[in-house]
């Protein structure tokens, strides 16, 4: 096994901000790094550790060792192993030798080279600004940007490495039920991921044959999946009208763990901006 020694350069100004691709409704950005050419990072708060597509890893020469099975969102068999990036330029912010994973990401639903996960992301303040487009990398030791007179500031929960809130109550025609914790995930592009467990829980798609179905993916592999439920959501003192709800059919993989509640994208965009801070704990959402 390799360790760990990821290094971050911030600059002097302690923070680091990115034009934010947001098409298809996931946090990506362009970085620099060996061999010349841009590189396409998505910034996923439900991935750990970071990962590199294993044809790039290749193509760079990087250390490739013995394989391993790891999991993504829809299977228990990815094949992985452990390499270092040596650097990696994320506009004035740089990563010297960075840990990641190396995998087949050549099956994703979108341009990836990179997934930057918690071990990267847990050493400091990523800000998204939705309405304008931008990511702030911020160093830890700086406090994070204020909520603004309409926004808020929630505790921070973690379940397995992975941001996530509580307090979190779904209502719909038919009732509604208080949530346990519910992941962040800013790998997603869906609004609010639920097991099947979970959706027996709520009351909705009693029926699966008047859902509709589509298909949860993976880095590696997909998964079936229900849509179309739409329900009102209350995150703290905000009421969400109509989030739309994905109830994968079971299986293997993240998306088909019991418990599972899990925010993606479509959701969290519906705010103007939102903060994680992973030292402090704390979850600011601005509309």
């Amino acid at each position: 096994m390799l360790d760990d020694c990821t290094r971050m350069i911030f600059p002097a100004s302690g923070e680091a901000t990115l034009p934010l691709l947001f098409a298809p409704q996931v946090l990506r950005c362009v970085a620099a790094g060996p061999g010349g050419h841009p590189l396409t990072v998505l910034l996923d708060t439900g991935t750990d550790p970071s990962a590199i597509d294993l044809g790039l890893a290749r193509r760079l020469g990087l250390r490739i060792g013995d394989f391993a099975l790891g999991s993504d969102a829809a299977s228990d068999s990815v094949p992985f192993t452990e390499t270092v990036l040596p650097w990696l330029r994320l506009g004035d912010l740089t990563l010297r030798d960075l840990y990641t994973v190396a995998v087949d990401l050549s099956r994703a639903p979108f341009k990836i080279d990179l997934v930057l996960g918690y071990n990267v992301l847990s050493s400091l303040t990523l800000s998204v600004s939705y309405a304008s487009r931008c990511l702030h990398l911020r160093h830890p030791d700086i406090d994070p940007l204020p909520c603004g007179p309409s926004g808020v500031t929630l505790p921070l929960r973690f379940v397995n490495h992975f941001p996530a809130l509580a307090d979190l109550r779904v209502a719909h025609a038919d009732g509604g039920i208080d949530l346990p914790l519910a992941t962040i995930d800013t790998g997603s592009n869906s609004g609010l991921t639920l097991g099947r467990d979970m959706v027996a829980q709520v009351g909705i798609y009693r029926d699966a044959d008047r859902a509709s179905a589509g298909h949860g993916q993976g880095f590696t592999s997909d998964t079936a999946v229900l849509t179309g439920a739409l329900v009102d959501l209350h995150v703290g003192p905000f009421a969400l009208r109509d989030i739309e709800i994905d109830a994968p059919l079971g299986g293997p993989g993240d998306l088909g763990r019991a418990g599972r509640v899990n925010i993606g994208n479509r959701l969290l965009s519906r705010f103007a901006r939102f903060t994680l801070d992973y030292r402090r704990s704390l979850c600011v959402l601005d509309v």
